[in-house]
Formats: C-alpha cells, structure tokens, sequence
C-alpha cells in the first residue's frame, strides 16, 4: 500500500495548484514530503482544458470578493490577499506567461489552454508530484493520524488528504459530484446545487427563428414583477434557450427563486422608447410603406428585428412607439437552465463555515477542501478559475504545514 505525506483528490485547476503549492512548502521548509494527485481520468487536467473555448481564461484583473457568490465573507479575506496580479506573478515562476484582454480578462499569452496544462504538469514532475490516474476515489477513510483512501480494491495511505473534486458541472469533463459523496461520511454538509453560468431555457416557439442571431443588450431577469439583477452583454439564441456572457450571469438565480420568471432584453440600451421610435419613422423612405422585415434592419440583425416587429403585433401596420417599447422589453418566459454538461460552474457546495480560514474542515482535522466543491461560485470571465488558484493554493500550503507545525491530525 502506498503511503503519502499529502494526497490531493482531483486533478482540475485547484487539485494541480494544491500539489505543487504543498511541495514548494515543504522545500521552503526544508522538509521532505511525498505529494501525489489522485485523479480519475486517464489525464489531469480535463477540464481546464474546457476552460475559455478553450483559450483558459485564467483570472481577472478585478477579482475580489464582489465578484463572487455564495458564502463569500467566509474567505473575502483570503480573496483581498491574493489578487490577479499575484496569479499572474505566480505562473510567470511557473514558466507561463499571460497577457490581458478587454474587461480585464488574463489569458495564457499562447491564447490556448493546453499551454497552461503543460506547464503546470512540468511543474509537478519538477517536483517529482506523482500523478496516479485511473484512480477515482470511492471512500475516504478517517485513521488515527490519517487516512486511507479507497478506489476499488486499491488503498492509498496519506496523512493528510486535500479534496479538490469539483462540482456537478460539465460532467463530461469527470466532475460528477462524486466528491461530496466523500465527504458527507466525515460529517460536511451540502447546500442545494444549482448549474451555474449555463443557457436559460425558454419557449422554443419564440427563440428557433433566432437561432444562431447574435446581439449586444441588457437582460433584466424577474418573477412576479420582482427584478433580481441585469446584465448587459451579448445574447446568442438557441434552438430552445438563451445564452451568453450576461444570460450565464443571471441563470444561477435559476432554481433558487420560485415564481413565474421571465427575461426581458433592452435591445437598445443606449435608447429611449420616443428617441428610438423617432428613428423609425425617420426611415429613407416613408416608413409606413415598408414592409415588416424591413422596419429594424437598420438597428438590428433582420431576423431579430422581424421578430420584435411580430411580437409588437405590428406587422401588418407599424406603431412605431408600441414597436420601439417592446425592442426594449422583449421578453421570454424562463423554464428552467440547460442541465449539467452544458453548465460552466456549481453554484452551492460545501459551506465554507465548515471550513476554518485554512480551508481545513471541522469536522476533520487534516482533512482540507478547495476549488468548485466549496459553496462559492464567481461571475464569468476567469473569475472561477482565480478561485480555483487561490484556494488551492491555500489548501496545499496549509496542508503541508500542519504536518510539521504539531497538528495531530485527526487522531
């Protein structure tokens, strides 16, 4: 049976940080430890290769703790102490270097995700971190002093274990779940689970003949007259739902609200109802005399245009005003998200009062969590995987410095 210093559930982002943080700590103390990833597929990193279209969108210059949702107090601390530029300063040692887009976005300077893998698995060979794949973890067992961790009819002993599983989101990716199945037996809770930053479906009558149109607007999501939020960015319809940066950002209050809920698309933000309505009475031609398809081509894609024409019930004689009001309330009917393979994060987890400040469990001592499976989820544009950095990290560090600062364990 094998025996390890640290073994770290999960090779995604926070998993990969995790090990190669526990092993820098441990040559910074002087110490020898044996670090091993323990992941399921056949290769660490399947995910992170996902990330971004495949670009990895890496942090983001403003991260912080606004940008985040769920138990956010708990680690806004840890979050102030550990901004992009310190990510960035981080992999530049690491032997990658990144460069910043629009919004503040920071991406592998190569523009592609498997730079960022590559590095990071050179990093840990360096190390000499043993990645074991193959190897989905069934049960984690609590031993005086440690723990012994059970995949099949093979066991791993490790004094301490970090769980870097992940959520319910892309489970194509392997991140199933599983890992609050482990947890649960060492006493963690989990709070509802929800796909986040994933398409909202609605009334596939009303979005096919849109499939494929791309337009910028402001998307307000309510229910029962009641608003919870809007984002403005590009929507992209479907055959059956409505995507996009700020359609993702509005669909983790999906599930979590009960009520009739519906998005509304300002389809010209930057216009009022008369300024845009005395557009289109301005046409080239005299606008009554245009035919329906026609009226919005020159504000928007002509599908889309004929489409708010129709749902104004001004296709057959224009009312310009009644035609302007509705491009700037173009509702949908929500029914629901798009399920887990489509979603980008989870949004809930294992509350983080169940962790200290270390991100080692209360309920076990030598026992520490980090990445997705924690009850904290960010907005879109690297802000997940920033968090996935950052407590790796953190939980790597600690985890390697319990054992030699006179921490029992969970004896």
């Amino acid at each position: 049976m094998e025996s390890l210093g640290i073994a770290v559930v999960g090779g995604g982002a926070s998993g990969l940080a995790a090990a190669i943080a526990a092993s820098d700590e441990a040559k910074k103390a002087g110490r020898k430890l044996k670090v091993a990833v323990l992941e399921k597929n056949p290769r660490v990193g399947k995910k992170l290769l996902m990330t971004g279209n495949g670009h990895c969108n890496l942090t983001n210059r403003y991260a912080g703790p606004e940008s985040y949702h769920g138990d956010v107090d708990a680690v806004s601390a840890l979050l102030e102490r550990c901004p992009a530029e310190k990510v960035v300063e981080a992999f530049r040692s690491l032997g990658l270097l990144c460069r910043e887009t629009e919004e503040g976005r920071i991406y592998p300077y190569s523009m592609q995700a498997s730079s960022v893998l590559n590095v990071l698995r050179r990093n840990l060979e360096m190390r000499r971190v043993e990645t074991i794949c193959g190897f989905p973890v069934e049960r984690i067992e609590s031993l005086p002093g440690g723990f012994l961790l059970h995949s099949g009819e093979n066991c791993i002993c490790a004094r301490r274990v970090v769980v870097a599983a992940g959520g319910k989101a892309c489970p194509q990716s392997g991140s199933d779940g599983s890992g609050y199945g482990l947890l649960k037996p060492l006493g963690h809770s989990v709070t509802g689970l929800y796909p986040a930053l994933v398409p909202i479906r609605t009334d596939s009558k009303r979005v096919r003949p849109l499939k494929g149109v791309r337009c910028p607007a402001a998307a307000t999501l309510s229910a029962d007259g009641k608003t919870f939020k809007t984002v403005r960015g590009e929507v992209q319809f479907t055959e059956s739902a409505l995507s996009g940066i700020c359609i993702f950002e509005l669909s983790r209050y999906i599930g979590r609200s009960p009520g009739n809920m519906e998005i509304s698309l300002d389809l010209a933000p930057e216009y009022s109802v008369p300024s845009l309505a005395a557009f289109l009475r301005e046409q080239p031609r005299m606008a009554e005399e245009l035919p329906p398809e026609q009226i919005l081509e020159g504000a928007f894609p002509k599908s889309l245009g004929l489409e708010v024409v129709k749902y104004a019930g001004a296709d057959t004689r224009p009312d310009f005003t009644r035609i302007a009001r509705d491009a700037k309330n173009f509702r949908f009917p929500v029914l629901g998200t798009l399920s887990w393979p489509r979603a980008q994060v989870t949004a809930g987890g294992i509350p983080l009062a169940e962790t200290d400040a270390k991100l080692q469990s209360r309920c076990r001592k030598g026992l520490f969590l980090c990445g997705e499976i924690l009850n904290l989820d960010g907005a879109c544009g690297g802000f997940n995987l920033h968090w996935a950095w950052v407590s790796g990290t953190a939980a790597g560090r600690a985890a390697a410095r319990s054992l030699w600062n006179g921490e029992n364990g969970n004896g």
